[in-house]
Protein backbone atom coordinates (compact mmCIF):
# COMPACT_ATOMS: atom_id res chain seq x y z
CA UNK A 1 0.00 0.00 0.00
CA UNK A 2 1.20 3.50 -0.95
CA UNK A 3 0.17 6.10 1.67
CA UNK A 4 -1.17 9.03 0.11
CA UNK A 5 -0.91 12.72 1.87
CA UNK A 6 -2.30 16.24 0.85
CA UNK A 7 -2.42 18.23 3.37
CA UNK A 8 -4.32 18.09 5.78
CA UNK A 9 -5.67 15.14 4.86
CA UNK A 10 -4.27 11.67 5.54
CA UNK A 11 -5.37 8.83 3.02
CA UNK A 12 -5.07 5.24 1.76
CA UNK A 13 -5.26 4.30 -1.60
CA UNK A 14 -4.63 1.15 -3.23
CA UNK A 15 -0.91 0.74 -4.72
CA UNK A 16 -0.40 1.80 -8.36
CA UNK A 17 0.67 -0.98 -11.13
CA UNK A 18 4.10 -0.44 -11.68
CA UNK A 19 5.24 -1.30 -15.56
CA UNK A 20 8.36 -1.76 -16.50
CA UNK A 21 10.77 0.28 -18.96
CA UNK A 22 13.04 -0.09 -21.48
CA UNK A 23 16.19 -0.26 -20.07
CA UNK A 24 19.98 0.01 -20.51
CA UNK A 25 22.02 -2.00 -22.56
CA UNK A 26 26.24 -2.17 -22.68
CA UNK A 27 26.04 -4.05 -25.94
CA UNK A 28 27.77 -2.96 -29.29
CA UNK A 29 26.62 -1.28 -31.52
CA UNK A 30 23.68 -3.02 -33.70
CA UNK A 31 23.69 -1.12 -37.08
CA UNK A 32 19.97 -2.35 -38.70
CA UNK A 33 20.57 -4.66 -41.53
CA UNK A 34 17.40 -3.50 -43.54
CA UNK A 35 14.84 -0.90 -43.05
CA UNK A 36 12.91 -0.91 -38.96
CA UNK A 37 9.71 0.89 -38.49
CA UNK A 38 9.51 2.41 -35.16
CA UNK A 39 7.11 4.38 -33.56
CA UNK A 40 8.49 7.23 -30.81
CA UNK A 41 5.33 8.62 -28.36
CA UNK A 42 6.01 11.94 -26.76
CA UNK A 43 4.41 14.25 -24.30
CA UNK A 44 5.87 17.51 -22.45
CA UNK A 45 4.86 20.21 -19.77
CA UNK A 46 1.70 18.47 -18.37
CA UNK A 47 1.61 20.93 -15.34
CA UNK A 48 -0.42 18.06 -13.63
CA UNK A 49 -3.87 18.40 -16.07
CA UNK A 50 -4.91 14.65 -14.92
CA UNK A 51 -8.24 15.86 -15.68
CA UNK A 52 -9.59 16.57 -18.77
CA UNK A 53 -10.58 20.32 -19.38
CA UNK A 54 -12.66 22.52 -21.87
CA UNK A 55 -11.43 23.30 -25.33
CA UNK A 56 -11.60 26.44 -24.88
CA UNK A 57 -10.70 27.53 -28.43
CA UNK A 58 -13.86 25.87 -29.76
CA UNK A 59 -16.93 28.53 -30.29
CA UNK A 60 -20.25 27.51 -28.79
CA UNK A 61 -21.14 26.78 -25.32
CA UNK A 62 -20.94 23.23 -25.06
CA UNK A 63 -17.15 23.22 -25.42
CA UNK A 64 -15.89 19.16 -25.74
CA UNK A 65 -13.43 17.61 -23.32
CA UNK A 66 -9.81 16.93 -24.33
CA UNK A 67 -6.68 15.29 -22.12
CA UNK A 68 -6.53 14.14 -18.69
CA UNK A 69 -4.60 11.20 -17.96
CA UNK A 70 -7.19 8.49 -18.41
CA UNK A 71 -7.51 9.81 -22.33
CA UNK A 72 -3.47 10.13 -22.06
CA UNK A 73 -3.59 6.41 -21.46
CA UNK A 74 -6.58 5.57 -24.02
CA UNK A 75 -4.61 7.36 -26.51
CA UNK A 76 -1.43 5.13 -26.21
CA UNK A 77 -2.77 2.34 -25.74
CA UNK A 78 -4.55 2.52 -29.39
CA UNK A 79 -1.07 3.66 -30.69
CA UNK A 80 0.63 0.85 -29.29
CA UNK A 81 -1.85 -1.41 -30.49
CA UNK A 82 -1.03 -0.92 -33.81
CA UNK A 83 1.94 -3.18 -33.51
CA UNK A 84 5.09 -0.96 -34.41
CA UNK A 85 7.72 -1.32 -32.05
CA UNK A 86 7.57 1.94 -29.72
CA UNK A 87 8.81 4.02 -26.81
CA UNK A 88 7.34 6.64 -24.93
CA UNK A 89 9.59 9.59 -23.61
CA UNK A 90 8.22 12.77 -21.58
CA UNK A 91 10.06 16.47 -21.92
CA UNK A 92 8.95 17.11 -18.44
CA UNK A 93 7.48 19.93 -16.49
CA UNK A 94 5.20 17.21 -15.15
CA UNK A 95 4.17 19.13 -11.46
CA UNK A 96 2.81 21.98 -11.20
CA UNK A 97 -0.51 23.27 -12.27
CA UNK A 98 -3.38 21.65 -10.10
CA UNK A 99 -3.36 20.43 -7.06
CA UNK A 100 -2.14 16.87 -7.33
CA UNK A 101 1.51 18.51 -7.54
CA UNK A 102 0.92 18.42 -3.49
CA UNK A 103 -0.66 15.51 -2.98
CA UNK A 104 2.05 13.10 -1.40
CA UNK A 105 2.76 9.45 -2.13
CA UNK A 106 5.47 7.64 0.05
CA UNK A 107 6.73 10.98 1.02
CA UNK A 108 7.22 12.51 -2.34
CA UNK A 109 5.23 15.56 -3.77
CA UNK A 110 4.04 15.18 -6.98
CA UNK A 111 3.98 11.13 -6.49
CA UNK A 112 0.34 10.37 -7.73
CA UNK A 113 1.41 12.31 -11.04
CA UNK A 114 4.69 9.77 -11.11
CA UNK A 115 2.74 6.65 -10.06
CA UNK A 116 0.56 6.97 -12.92
CA UNK A 117 3.36 7.58 -15.20
CA UNK A 118 4.49 4.74 -14.53
CA UNK A 119 1.21 2.76 -14.86
CA UNK A 120 1.10 3.75 -18.55
CA UNK A 121 4.77 2.96 -19.37
CA UNK A 122 6.89 5.80 -19.93
CA UNK A 123 10.37 4.63 -20.70
CA UNK A 124 12.10 7.90 -20.22
CA UNK A 125 11.50 11.30 -18.88
CA UNK A 126 14.07 14.66 -18.44
CA UNK A 127 13.96 16.93 -15.50
CA UNK A 128 11.87 20.47 -16.10
CA UNK A 129 12.72 23.26 -13.91
CA UNK A 130 8.82 22.73 -12.36
CA UNK A 131 9.97 19.41 -11.15
CA UNK A 132 11.81 21.83 -8.26
CA UNK A 133 9.08 23.42 -7.45
CA UNK A 134 8.71 21.47 -4.12
CA UNK A 135 12.79 21.86 -3.60
CA UNK A 136 15.49 20.44 -4.43
CA UNK A 137 14.92 16.95 -1.67
CA UNK A 138 11.96 16.13 -3.38
CA UNK A 139 13.09 16.12 -6.57
CA UNK A 140 15.77 13.72 -5.09
CA UNK A 141 12.89 11.37 -4.43
CA UNK A 142 11.85 10.62 -7.84
CA UNK A 143 14.41 8.27 -9.20
CA UNK A 144 13.65 5.65 -6.92
CA UNK A 145 10.29 5.95 -6.92
CA UNK A 146 8.86 5.16 -10.42
CA UNK A 147 10.87 2.43 -12.61
CA UNK A 148 11.50 4.47 -15.53
CA UNK A 149 14.93 6.40 -15.78
CA UNK A 150 14.48 10.65 -15.33
CA UNK A 151 17.73 11.54 -16.74
CA UNK A 152 19.26 15.12 -17.41
CA UNK A 153 22.94 16.09 -18.27
CA UNK A 154 23.63 19.42 -17.51
CA UNK A 155 22.63 20.39 -14.14
CA UNK A 156 24.63 19.56 -11.08
CA UNK A 157 25.69 19.93 -7.96
CA UNK A 158 29.07 19.86 -5.84
CA UNK A 159 30.52 18.51 -8.99
CA UNK A 160 27.86 15.61 -9.83
CA UNK A 161 25.34 15.43 -12.33
CA UNK A 162 22.24 15.84 -9.98
CA UNK A 163 19.98 12.78 -11.72
CA UNK A 164 21.20 9.44 -11.50
CA UNK A 165 22.67 9.32 -15.18
CA UNK A 166 22.86 11.62 -18.06
CA UNK A 167 21.24 9.76 -20.59
CA UNK A 168 19.75 6.65 -21.39
CA UNK A 169 20.45 3.73 -23.79
CA UNK A 170 16.99 1.84 -24.96
CA UNK A 171 17.14 -0.95 -26.96
CA UNK A 172 13.95 -1.19 -29.09
CA UNK A 173 13.92 -4.44 -31.47
CA UNK A 174 17.43 -4.26 -31.41
CA UNK A 175 17.31 -0.76 -31.97
CA UNK A 176 20.29 0.87 -29.64
CA UNK A 177 18.29 4.55 -29.04
CA UNK A 178 20.50 7.18 -27.14
CA UNK A 179 18.74 9.80 -25.27
CA UNK A 180 19.99 12.63 -23.86
CA UNK A 181 18.08 14.72 -20.67
CA UNK A 182 18.98 18.71 -20.92
CA UNK A 183 17.71 21.12 -19.13
CA UNK A 184 16.88 25.33 -20.68
CA UNK A 185 19.49 27.48 -20.65
CA UNK A 186 16.81 30.08 -19.26
CA UNK A 187 16.76 27.90 -15.96
CA UNK A 188 17.70 30.01 -13.18
CA UNK A 189 15.01 32.76 -14.84
CA UNK A 190 12.26 30.59 -14.19
CA UNK A 191 13.25 29.25 -10.29
CA UNK A 192 12.97 30.74 -7.25
CA UNK A 193 16.49 31.11 -5.85
CA UNK A 194 15.71 29.43 -2.94
CA UNK A 195 15.02 25.76 -4.05
CA UNK A 196 17.96 25.70 -7.24
CA UNK A 197 20.57 27.45 -4.25
CA UNK A 198 24.03 25.75 -5.14
CA UNK A 199 22.86 24.02 -8.35
CA UNK A 200 24.92 24.28 -11.15
CA UNK A 201 24.43 24.61 -15.01
CA UNK A 202 26.29 23.33 -17.39
CA UNK A 203 27.07 23.89 -20.96
CA UNK A 204 24.45 22.19 -23.25
CA UNK A 205 26.43 22.15 -26.27
CA UNK A 206 29.64 20.91 -24.95
CA UNK A 207 27.98 18.50 -22.51
CA UNK A 208 26.38 16.97 -25.35
CA UNK A 209 28.98 16.44 -27.23
CA UNK A 210 30.83 15.13 -25.05
CA UNK A 211 27.81 12.30 -24.19
CA UNK A 212 27.59 12.01 -28.10
CA UNK A 213 30.78 11.30 -29.01
CA UNK A 214 30.92 8.82 -26.02
CA UNK A 215 27.81 6.56 -27.52
CA UNK A 216 27.40 7.08 -30.41
CA UNK A 217 29.70 3.87 -31.53
CA UNK A 218 27.35 1.88 -29.30
CA UNK A 219 23.53 3.42 -30.56
CA UNK A 220 22.48 3.47 -33.85
CA UNK A 221 20.12 6.55 -32.98
CA UNK A 222 20.75 9.35 -30.44
CA UNK A 223 17.47 11.34 -29.33
CA UNK A 224 18.07 14.70 -26.85
CA UNK A 225 15.42 14.95 -24.67
CA UNK A 226 15.11 18.96 -23.81
CA UNK A 227 13.18 20.42 -21.16
CA UNK A 228 14.29 23.86 -23.43
CA UNK A 229 12.62 25.67 -26.09
CA UNK A 230 12.37 25.47 -29.90
CA UNK A 231 14.84 28.37 -30.16
CA UNK A 232 17.21 26.34 -28.11
CA UNK A 233 16.19 23.21 -29.73
CA UNK A 234 17.72 24.38 -33.38
CA UNK A 235 20.85 25.35 -31.51
CA UNK A 236 21.55 22.22 -30.64
CA UNK A 237 20.39 21.04 -33.91
CA UNK A 238 22.74 23.32 -35.47
CA UNK A 239 25.66 23.00 -33.10
CA UNK A 240 26.09 19.43 -31.66
CA UNK A 241 26.67 16.52 -34.87
CA UNK A 242 25.18 13.01 -35.02
CA UNK A 243 21.62 13.58 -33.00
CA UNK A 244 18.93 12.37 -35.03
CA UNK A 245 16.27 13.69 -33.11
CA UNK A 246 15.00 16.32 -30.15
CA UNK A 247 11.98 16.00 -27.95
CA UNK A 248 11.66 19.38 -26.83
CA UNK A 249 9.51 20.84 -24.13
CA UNK A 250 9.50 23.94 -21.90
CA UNK A 251 8.16 26.55 -24.70
CA UNK A 252 4.71 24.96 -24.94
CA UNK A 253 5.20 24.66 -28.23
CA UNK A 254 2.36 23.12 -30.60
CA UNK A 255 4.30 21.35 -33.44
CA UNK A 256 1.57 20.21 -35.77
CA UNK A 257 3.94 18.97 -38.12
CA UNK A 258 7.77 18.54 -37.02
CA UNK A 259 10.45 21.06 -37.86
CA UNK A 260 13.67 19.93 -39.38
CA UNK A 261 17.07 22.06 -38.66
CA UNK A 262 20.19 21.21 -40.02
CA UNK A 263 18.77 17.35 -41.05
CA UNK A 264 17.26 16.94 -36.78
CA UNK A 265 13.66 16.04 -36.27
CA UNK A 266 12.42 18.74 -33.83
CA UNK A 267 8.99 17.73 -32.00
CA UNK A 268 7.04 19.18 -29.06
CA UNK A 269 2.97 18.89 -28.49
CA UNK A 270 2.29 22.01 -26.67
CA UNK A 271 1.02 21.63 -23.06
CA UNK A 272 -1.22 20.37 -20.84
CA UNK A 273 -2.08 16.63 -21.98
CA UNK A 274 -4.44 18.07 -25.00
CA UNK A 275 -2.28 16.44 -27.27
CA UNK A 276 -0.28 13.20 -27.51
CA UNK A 277 2.79 13.65 -30.26
CA UNK A 278 3.06 10.67 -32.60
CA UNK A 279 6.47 10.67 -34.60
CA UNK A 280 7.12 7.39 -36.45
CA UNK A 281 10.07 6.91 -38.75
CA UNK A 282 12.59 3.96 -40.34
CA UNK A 283 15.96 3.04 -39.39
CA UNK A 284 17.88 1.89 -42.24
CA UNK A 285 22.18 1.81 -42.17
CA UNK A 286 22.42 3.58 -38.94
CA UNK A 287 20.25 6.87 -39.67
CA UNK A 288 16.48 8.12 -40.18
CA UNK A 289 15.68 7.23 -43.50
CA UNK A 290 11.94 8.65 -43.47
CA UNK A 291 9.94 9.98 -40.76
CA UNK A 292 6.39 11.19 -40.69
CA UNK A 293 4.94 12.87 -37.81
CA UNK A 294 1.73 14.57 -36.24
CA UNK A 295 0.25 15.56 -32.97
CA UNK A 296 -2.97 13.23 -31.83
CA UNK A 297 -5.71 15.75 -29.81
CA UNK A 298 -6.57 13.67 -27.09
CA UNK A 299 -11.18 14.38 -27.43
CA UNK A 300 -12.84 12.54 -24.63
CA UNK A 301 -15.35 11.28 -26.33
CA UNK A 302 -13.21 9.83 -28.92
CA UNK A 303 -11.53 7.01 -26.88
CA UNK A 304 -11.79 4.62 -24.55
CA UNK A 305 -10.65 5.12 -20.82
CA UNK A 306 -8.54 2.63 -19.55
CA UNK A 307 -10.71 1.61 -16.50
CA UNK A 308 -7.42 1.46 -13.67
CA UNK A 309 -6.43 4.82 -14.66
CA UNK A 310 -10.13 6.07 -14.85
CA UNK A 311 -10.47 4.91 -10.69
CA UNK A 312 -7.23 6.25 -10.13
CA UNK A 313 -7.72 10.14 -11.45
CA UNK A 314 -11.54 9.92 -10.37
CA UNK A 315 -10.19 8.99 -6.72
CA UNK A 316 -7.67 11.97 -6.45
CA UNK A 317 -10.66 14.26 -8.38
CA UNK A 318 -12.72 13.40 -5.33
CA UNK A 319 -9.78 14.53 -2.75
CA UNK A 320 -8.94 17.66 -4.34
CA UNK A 321 -12.99 18.59 -4.74
CA UNK A 322 -13.20 17.89 -1.42
CA UNK A 323 -10.36 20.81 -0.40
CA UNK A 324 -11.17 22.77 -3.19
CA UNK A 325 -14.60 22.96 -4.27
CA UNK A 326 -16.02 25.52 -2.56
CA UNK A 327 -17.51 28.57 -4.89
CA UNK A 328 -16.14 31.77 -4.04
CA UNK A 329 -17.39 34.52 -6.00
CA UNK A 330 -19.52 34.66 -8.93
CA UNK A 331 -17.62 35.97 -12.05
CA UNK A 332 -19.60 38.46 -14.56
CA UNK A 333 -16.80 38.62 -17.08
CA UNK A 334 -14.49 36.41 -18.09
CA UNK A 335 -10.88 36.62 -16.70
CA UNK A 336 -8.31 36.23 -19.37
CA UNK A 337 -4.94 35.58 -18.88
CA UNK A 338 -2.37 37.25 -21.45
CA UNK A 339 1.00 38.08 -21.93
CA UNK A 340 -0.26 42.08 -22.70
CA UNK A 341 -1.98 44.00 -20.35
CA UNK A 342 -5.22 41.72 -19.05
CA UNK A 343 -8.11 41.94 -16.93
CA UNK A 344 -7.17 38.56 -14.59
CA UNK A 345 -3.62 40.20 -13.83
CA UNK A 346 -4.94 43.91 -13.12
CA UNK A 347 -7.45 42.20 -10.87
CA UNK A 348 -4.65 40.16 -8.81
CA UNK A 349 -2.38 42.73 -8.50
CA UNK A 350 -5.24 44.99 -7.33
CA UNK A 351 -5.54 42.56 -4.75
CA UNK A 352 -2.41 42.52 -3.75
CA UNK A 353 -2.22 46.44 -3.56
CA UNK A 354 -5.46 46.15 -1.25
CA UNK A 355 -4.16 43.59 0.70
CA UNK A 356 -1.01 45.09 1.69
CA UNK A 357 -2.04 49.04 1.74
CA UNK A 358 0.33 49.48 -0.81
CA UNK A 359 0.29 52.53 -3.86
CA UNK A 360 0.87 49.60 -6.34
CA UNK A 361 0.55 46.23 -7.06
CA UNK A 362 2.26 43.83 -8.97
CA UNK A 363 2.48 40.41 -10.46
CA UNK A 364 4.36 38.27 -13.22
CA UNK A 365 2.58 37.68 -16.22
CA UNK A 366 3.96 34.01 -16.12
CA UNK A 367 2.61 33.57 -12.33
CA UNK A 368 -0.81 33.67 -13.72
CA UNK A 369 -1.43 29.37 -15.14
CA UNK A 370 -5.25 29.79 -15.99
CA UNK A 371 -8.16 32.12 -16.79
CA UNK A 372 -11.92 31.57 -15.54
CA UNK A 373 -14.71 32.07 -17.48
CA UNK A 374 -17.85 33.65 -16.56
CA UNK A 375 -20.02 31.73 -14.13
CA UNK A 376 -18.67 31.29 -10.65
CA UNK A 377 -15.05 31.29 -8.95
CA UNK A 378 -14.01 28.17 -6.77
CA UNK A 379 -10.75 27.74 -4.38
CA UNK A 380 -9.71 24.87 -6.99
CA UNK A 381 -10.00 28.04 -9.90
CA UNK A 382 -7.37 30.14 -7.22
CA UNK A 383 -5.03 27.32 -6.67
CA UNK A 384 -4.81 26.59 -10.74
CA UNK A 385 -4.63 30.14 -11.49
CA UNK A 386 -2.02 30.54 -9.17
CA UNK A 387 -0.24 27.31 -8.54
CA UNK A 388 2.89 28.09 -7.09
CA UNK A 389 3.75 28.44 -3.58
CA UNK A 390 4.75 32.43 -3.77
CA UNK A 391 4.11 34.89 -0.90
CA UNK A 392 3.47 38.44 -0.73
CA UNK A 393 6.20 40.65 -0.09
CA UNK A 394 6.06 44.71 0.29
CA UNK A 395 9.01 47.01 -0.36
CA UNK A 396 9.52 51.05 -0.97
CA UNK A 397 10.66 52.77 -3.97
CA UNK A 398 11.17 56.29 -4.75
CA UNK A 399 8.90 58.05 -7.35
CA UNK A 400 12.67 58.22 -9.56
CA UNK A 401 13.09 54.78 -9.45
CA UNK A 402 10.09 54.29 -9.95
CA UNK A 403 9.60 56.04 -13.39
CA UNK A 404 13.35 54.57 -14.16
CA UNK A 405 11.61 50.85 -13.79
CA UNK A 406 8.48 52.21 -16.11
CA UNK A 407 11.03 52.72 -18.61
CA UNK A 408 12.54 49.80 -18.17
CA UNK A 409 9.14 48.11 -18.80
CA UNK A 410 8.58 50.20 -21.46
CA UNK A 411 11.92 49.49 -23.09
CA UNK A 412 11.12 45.57 -23.06
CA UNK A 413 7.77 45.63 -24.38
CA UNK A 414 8.91 48.66 -27.34
CA UNK A 415 8.57 45.95 -29.99
CA UNK A 416 5.47 43.75 -29.13
CA UNK A 417 2.34 43.84 -26.86
CA UNK A 418 4.12 41.23 -24.49
CA UNK A 419 4.26 42.59 -20.82
CA UNK A 420 6.43 40.42 -18.21
CA UNK A 421 4.13 41.86 -15.28
CA UNK A 422 0.89 43.19 -14.32
CA UNK A 423 0.55 46.24 -12.86
CA UNK A 424 -2.33 47.83 -10.05
CA UNK A 425 -2.55 51.49 -9.32
CA UNK A 426 0.00 52.58 -12.07
CA UNK A 427 -0.62 53.89 -15.17
CA UNK A 428 1.89 55.58 -18.26
CA UNK A 429 2.11 56.62 -21.53
CA UNK A 430 5.22 55.91 -23.68
CA UNK A 431 6.79 56.37 -26.82
CA UNK A 432 10.40 55.85 -28.36
CA UNK A 433 12.98 57.96 -31.05
CA UNK A 434 16.67 58.00 -31.35
CA UNK A 435 17.07 59.25 -28.04
CA UNK A 436 15.68 56.02 -26.75
CA UNK A 437 12.09 55.31 -24.23
CA UNK A 438 10.54 57.87 -22.88
CA UNK A 439 7.77 57.53 -20.72
CA UNK A 440 4.89 60.32 -20.46
CA UNK A 441 2.29 60.92 -18.03
CA UNK A 442 3.51 58.63 -14.89
CA UNK A 443 0.17 58.18 -12.89
CA UNK A 444 0.29 56.86 -9.07
CA UNK A 445 -3.60 56.20 -8.53
CA UNK A 446 -4.54 58.17 -10.62
CA UNK A 447 -1.99 61.38 -9.25
CA UNK A 448 0.86 62.66 -11.03
CA UNK A 449 4.35 60.78 -10.14
CA UNK A 450 6.45 62.89 -7.69
CA UNK A 451 10.08 62.04 -7.76
CA UNK A 452 11.27 62.28 -4.18
CA UNK A 453 8.03 60.87 -2.58
CA UNK A 454 8.56 57.10 -1.34
CA UNK A 455 5.73 54.88 -2.81
CA UNK A 456 5.21 51.06 -1.69
CA UNK A 457 4.69 48.39 -3.72
CA UNK A 458 3.61 44.94 -3.11
CA UNK A 459 4.00 41.91 -4.96
CA UNK A 460 5.11 38.64 -4.44
CA UNK A 461 8.25 36.70 -3.13
CA UNK A 462 9.72 35.41 -6.45
CA UNK A 463 9.34 39.08 -8.51
CA UNK A 464 11.04 40.87 -5.53
CA UNK A 465 13.87 38.35 -4.69
CA UNK A 466 14.27 36.07 -7.17
CA UNK A 467 14.06 37.29 -10.76
CA UNK A 468 13.91 41.25 -9.76
CA UNK A 469 16.20 42.35 -12.42
CA UNK A 470 14.23 40.35 -14.85
CA UNK A 471 10.69 41.86 -14.18
CA UNK A 472 11.34 45.19 -12.07
CA UNK A 473 15.03 46.61 -13.06
CA UNK A 474 16.61 46.98 -9.92
CA UNK A 475 16.95 45.07 -6.91
CA UNK A 476 14.78 46.47 -3.96
CA UNK A 477 16.93 46.90 -0.75
CA UNK A 478 14.06 47.16 2.26
CA UNK A 479 11.95 43.82 1.10
CA UNK A 480 9.20 42.97 4.18
CA UNK A 481 8.56 39.09 3.75
CA UNK A 482 4.71 38.68 4.70
CA UNK A 483 3.87 34.98 5.73
CA UNK A 484 0.88 35.21 3.26
CA UNK A 485 0.79 32.75 0.53
CA UNK A 486 -0.85 34.70 -2.65
CA UNK A 487 -3.76 32.20 -3.65
CA UNK A 488 -4.49 32.53 0.14
CA UNK A 489 -5.25 36.27 0.03
CA UNK A 490 -7.09 36.16 -3.78
CA UNK A 491 -9.40 33.60 -2.67
CA UNK A 492 -10.13 35.71 0.50
CA UNK A 493 -10.44 38.69 -1.53
CA UNK A 494 -12.90 37.04 -3.91
CA UNK A 495 -15.01 35.06 -0.89
CA UNK A 496 -15.41 39.01 0.77
CA UNK A 497 -16.26 40.58 -2.71
CA UNK A 498 -18.72 38.17 -4.10
CA UNK A 499 -19.07 39.26 -7.44
CA UNK A 500 -15.66 39.94 -9.54
CA UNK A 501 -16.43 42.05 -12.44
CA UNK A 502 -13.38 43.33 -14.15
CA UNK A 503 -12.49 45.15 -17.01
CA UNK A 504 -8.74 45.52 -19.18
CA UNK A 505 -7.78 48.78 -17.16
CA UNK A 506 -5.80 50.10 -20.10
CA UNK A 507 -3.22 51.54 -17.93
CA UNK A 508 -0.08 51.44 -19.88
CA UNK A 509 -0.69 52.85 -23.75
CA UNK A 510 2.55 52.87 -25.93
CA UNK A 511 2.38 56.16 -28.58
CA UNK A 512 3.00 55.78 -32.27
Amino acid sequence: MKKITIYPLILILTAFTISCSGGYSNSDKVASKGPVRLLLLHTNDMHAQFIPSEAFWVKGDNKPLIGGFGALKGYIDRERALGIPSFLLDAGDLMTGTPLSNIIVDGVEGGALLGMLDQMGYDVMTLGNHEFDNGQENVSKFYNFVSFPIINANLSKDGKIISPSAYEILDVVGIKIGVIGLMTEDFFNVTAKSVVAGIELGNSVELTKKIVNKIDPVTDLIILLTHASVEEDKTLANEVPWIDIIVGGHSHTRLVEPLVENGVIIVQTGSRTSDLGRLEFTVQGDSISSFSGKLIPMWVDSIDIDPSIAAIVEAYESIINNIYGDTLAAVVRELVRSRGESNIGSWIASIFKEATKSDLGIINSGGIRKGVGAGYLTKLDVIEMLPFKNYLTTFDITGEELLSMMTFLADKSLNSDRHDIQLSGISYKYKSDENGVTVIEPKIDGSPLIRDKIYKVSTIDFVSDSQPLLYLGFIPSNIEHLNILASDVVMEYAQKSKVIDVKIMGAITKLE
